[in-house]
This record gives structure tokens, C-alpha cells and sequence, in this order.
């Protein structure tokens, strides 16, 4: 069977890509499926009506993003929101070379405690993964917001505030890169023009009708060229393509330091293969929807056991 993307539908069907994702969510169009995590759709299908039913549903939050805000709210430190922070912050964490352990992120998230090692701990890597599950759940509180650079100076704050790095003023939370700093990244934007490019990119982005995987990698690209900050861009960068997948029902990913080389050899490589990007991409999207259906298989599991059972206590 031959099928079409929800862009090429767009065009087809005269919709917005938002809608007719929810369409498929809602099983309105019949052999939708989701491949890559990305919908595709059969390219034979009849165009769904447009009810009265899509008015009420705009105002909600895509189902995966729900899902982690409600587990977010009632603490449930055993669902998807725990993988998320404990996952995503360890992993982007690692990726600027703090060096904590998963575990050891994984404790300081759920109990505020730091597990014993025999190595010595950084007060800058402490502060940094605390900050950084401040930010997820800042981005989950605003995933229906658009981009602004408002919304990433805030991030960057939260991600770096009472930082070592904050205290020797090497870097200062929530402001972009001045002329005195000391990075010299061949690729980076004078620290004049950062404002400016950081507009006129959020702007584009935010103009699109249609945003896919490819238009979040896109932004992230030529967001890490920009490189804002004086420290933090790659985490603030993949903070916002997390955010954006929930935002428009991409598959989320979390990119781990095992495929770091590759991940910043895609990005000096996009203008001439994006394809190196997209399939690190990719098979982070496919581990992601493992753990998704791993959760569901759990959630099921709890739903056979007595109120009040701890698993703890077998």
C-alpha cells in the first residue's frame, strides 16, 4: 500500500497538519498509521469531515504531552515522567560532559539525595542536573506556547541559575553571548547579529504550517549555529526540540551520549546530508516508543493489582 505524510495531506486535503494528526489519533481516517515515529497516511484515503467535535479539541494538549503533565501533577514517579526526567536529563547532561551517573540522576530527581561514589562530584554537575529538571518541567507546563526568544532566555536562566559557571561569571542566565566572551566556535554568529538571526528564525518557524520532524531538526540546526549563549546551547536546543515533538505530535526522542560524535557530525553536515541527522534521529524515536509501550504494558499490569498494592512488596 502506498502511503502519503501528513504535509502531503495537507495540500491534499486543504487541513492543517494538526488536525489531521488528530484525525488519525482518533482513528477518523481509516489505515493510518504511525511509521518512523511520524503519522503516515494511505494515499487512497477520503478526506474526514470536519465536525463540530475539532472546536472543543484545539484547546487540548496532544495525548503524549497530556499523559506526562498528568503524571507530572500526581507525582508518579513510576510512568513515562519519570523516564523522561531521570532519561533526557542524564542523557543531554552527559552530552556537555557531566559526568554524574544515571542512577545518581535518577536519586537526586526522585529523593533530592546524592548516591555515594567513589569519584568526586562537581558542584557545577549537582546544580546543573537539579536545574535541568526544573526545565523539563517548564517545558511541559508550556507546550502549547510558541517559540519566542522570551521563552528560551527563561530557559536558559532556569538552566543555569546558582551554577558555578553563574558564580565566576563566566556565564549569566537568561543573556545571550556579549562581545567580551571568551568562545570561539568557528560556526557561532558575532554576538551583535544573535537577536536578529534568533528572530528572524523563530519567526520562519513559527510562520510554518506544517511542522514535522524535519522542520524540528531544521530549527535546531541553525539554532546551534547561532550558538546564543555563552554556555548550555546544545542542552537549551534539545530542551526545545523535545518540547516542539510534544507540541505538535512528533514522536519525541532523547539523543544519548553513545551517539554524540555522530549527533554533532549531523549537524555540521546538514546542509549537505540531513539524512545523518534524521537517522540518529529516527532511532532515538524508536527507542522512545519502545519505553512509551513499555509504560502502557506497566500501566496495564498496575491495573489488575489491589488499591494500595506496592510491587516493592513481593
Amino acid at each position: 500500500m502506498e502511503y502519503m505524510t501528513v504535509k502531503e495531506a495537507t495540500e491534499k486535503w486543504e487541513m492543517s497538519g494538526q488536525i489531521i494528526r488528530r484525525f488519525c489519533r482518533q482513528e477518523r481516517i481509516p489505515g493510518a498509521i504511525i511509521r518512523n515515529g511520524v503519522w503516515v497516511i494511505p494515499a487512497n484515503a477520503k478526506r474526514p469531515d470536519r465536525v463540530g467535535q475539532v472546536v472543543s479539541d484545539a484547546v487540548e494538549l496532544p495525548p503524549l504531552a497530556k499523559k506526562l503533565v498528568r503524571q507530572k501533577k500526581k507525582k508518579n514517579f513510576h510512568g513515562l515522567y519519570d523516564y523522561v526526567q531521570t532519561d533526557l536529563t542524564y542523557s543531554s547532561s552527559r552530552m556537555a560532559s557531566n559526568r554524574l551517573t544515571c542512577q545518581q540522576v535518577e536519586t537526586i530527581f526522585k529523593k533530592g539525595k546524592v548516591s555515594v561514589s567513589f569519584e568526586p562530584m562537581k558542584v557545577s554537575d549537582l546544580v546543573e542536573v537539579l536545574n535541568h529538571c526544573v526545565c523539563v518541567d517548564y517545558i511541559l507546563d508550556h507546550v502549547e506556547e510558541p517559540l519566542s526568544q522570551k521563552f528560551i532566555k527563561h530557559l536558559h536562566y532556569q538552566l543555569t541559575f546558582g551554577t558555578v559557571d553563574e558564580r565566576r561569571k563566566k556565564v549569566t542566565p537568561g543573556q545571550y553571548r556579549t562581545k567580551n566572551s571568551y568562545r570561539t566556535e568557528p560556526f557561532m554568529s558575532p554576538s551583535d547579529r544573535i537577536s536578529d538571526k534568533l528572530k528572524v528564525l523563530v519567526a520562519e518557524y513559527e510562520s510554518l504550517e506544517e511542522v514535522d520532524r524535519r522542520e524540528i531538526l531544521d530549527f535546531h540546526v541553525r539554532f546551534e549555529r547561532i550558538f546564543p549563549f555563552e554556555d548550555c546551547n546544545g542542552r537549551i536546543g534539545r530542551l526545545i526540540m523535545f518540547k516542539e515533538c510534544l507540541r505538535h505530535e512528533v514522536m519525541p526522542f532523547i539523543l544519548d551520549d553513545k551517539r554524540r560524535s555522530r549527533y554533532l557530525e549531523s549537524i555540521r553536515e546538514w546542509d549537505n546530508d540531513p539524512g545523518i541527522l534524521s537517522e540518529v534521529v529516527m532511532e532515538a524515536q524508536s527507542r522512545f516508543d519502545a519505553q512509551i509501550q513499555l509504560q502502557m504494558l506497566a500501566e496495564h499490569r498496575q491495573s489488575f493489582l489491589p488499591v494500595g498494592f506496592m510491587e516493592d512488596e513481593l
